[in-house]
Protein backbone atom coordinates (compact mmCIF):
# COMPACT_ATOMS: atom_id res chain seq x y z
CA UNK A 1 0.00 0.00 0.00
CA UNK A 2 1.75 3.35 -1.26
CA UNK A 3 0.70 6.28 0.98
CA UNK A 4 0.96 10.07 0.86
CA UNK A 5 0.76 11.93 3.89
CA UNK A 6 -1.66 15.25 2.95
CA UNK A 7 -1.91 17.16 6.74
CA UNK A 8 -0.19 16.68 9.94
CA UNK A 9 0.27 18.38 13.04
CA UNK A 10 3.78 18.44 12.66
CA UNK A 11 6.60 18.40 10.24
CA UNK A 12 8.02 15.09 11.10
CA UNK A 13 8.25 12.21 13.52
CA UNK A 14 4.80 10.21 14.68
CA UNK A 15 1.88 12.92 15.24
CA UNK A 16 -1.91 13.43 13.97
CA UNK A 17 -1.46 12.67 10.64
CA UNK A 18 -3.65 12.22 7.55
CA UNK A 19 -2.64 9.94 4.65
CA UNK A 20 -3.83 9.15 1.05
CA UNK A 21 -4.02 5.72 0.18
CA UNK A 22 -2.54 5.54 -4.01
CA UNK A 23 -4.38 4.82 -6.31
CA UNK A 24 -7.62 4.98 -4.07
CA UNK A 25 -10.40 7.15 -2.73
CA UNK A 26 -9.10 6.26 0.85
CA UNK A 27 -7.59 8.09 3.27
CA UNK A 28 -5.68 6.77 6.71
CA UNK A 29 -6.14 8.89 9.96
CA UNK A 30 -2.74 8.38 11.95
CA UNK A 31 -4.00 9.74 16.10
CA UNK A 32 -4.28 9.32 19.86
CA UNK A 33 -5.99 5.71 20.35
CA UNK A 34 -9.54 6.31 21.96
CA UNK A 35 -9.88 3.47 24.83
CA UNK A 36 -12.13 5.06 26.82
CA UNK A 37 -14.59 2.44 27.21
CA UNK A 38 -18.06 4.78 27.63
CA UNK A 39 -17.01 6.55 24.02
CA UNK A 40 -16.14 3.30 22.29
CA UNK A 41 -19.79 1.73 23.43
CA UNK A 42 -21.62 5.31 22.39
CA UNK A 43 -20.34 4.70 18.94
CA UNK A 44 -20.96 0.61 18.92
CA UNK A 45 -17.57 0.10 17.59
CA UNK A 46 -17.30 -3.48 15.66
CA UNK A 47 -14.08 -5.50 16.99
CA UNK A 48 -12.65 -4.95 13.08
CA UNK A 49 -12.38 -0.98 13.90
CA UNK A 50 -11.11 1.18 15.95
CA UNK A 51 -11.05 5.14 16.86
CA UNK A 52 -8.78 7.37 17.09
CA UNK A 53 -8.72 11.38 18.17
CA UNK A 54 -7.37 14.08 16.04
CA UNK A 55 -6.97 17.85 16.44
CA UNK A 56 -10.56 19.23 14.37
CA UNK A 57 -7.87 21.55 12.52
CA UNK A 58 -6.60 18.66 10.80
CA UNK A 59 -9.97 17.71 9.64
CA UNK A 60 -10.17 21.41 8.23
CA UNK A 61 -6.90 21.84 6.84
CA UNK A 62 -7.49 18.63 4.79
CA UNK A 63 -10.49 19.90 3.60
CA UNK A 64 -9.31 23.03 2.71
CA UNK A 65 -6.28 22.07 0.61
CA UNK A 66 -7.36 19.04 -0.70
CA UNK A 67 -11.17 18.85 -1.18
CA UNK A 68 -11.20 22.79 -3.17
Amino acid sequence: MKLKRLASECDEGPCPSVWEVDGTENVLVQGFKVDDAEALAVMQMPGNETAVRIPMSLILRVAREHLA
